[in-house]
């Protein structure tokens, strides 16, 4: 994980450390497409816990549900995980993590 640091010159060259901000160095996506395997998947992704609209990517209307974030399985900064209330669809969704 890489930092955000804000330095602050006093004299001489002397620089001071203000702040410093963890940034993550993968998993920054906003969106993206998942393929659900028995209604079910988990995305991983550093925004998790916000958010998330979720649509579907498919012509296909057969064995499809109601697409939902499951929040139980929801870890905050890790992962998040999108269920359909049909255990048989295998549909694509795509999702996108709003503020």
């Amino acid at each position: 994980m890489g930092q955000d640091i804000v330095y602050q010159w006093i004299s001489d060259g002397v620089n001071v450390e203000i702040s410093s901000t963890p940034i993550p160095d993968a998993n920054i996506e906003t969106s993206g497409y998942a393929d659900l395997v028995l209604g079910k998947v988990t995305v991983n992704n550093f925004n998790a816990g916000k958010a998330v609209l979720l649509t579907r990517n498919q012509d296909s209307t057969t064995l499809i549900g109601n697409l939902y974030v499951y929040s139980p399985n929801t870890i905050p900064n890790v992962s998040f995980e999108i269920r359909s209330t049909n255990i048989n669809d295998n549909g694509t969704v795509f999702w996108q993590i709003v503020e």
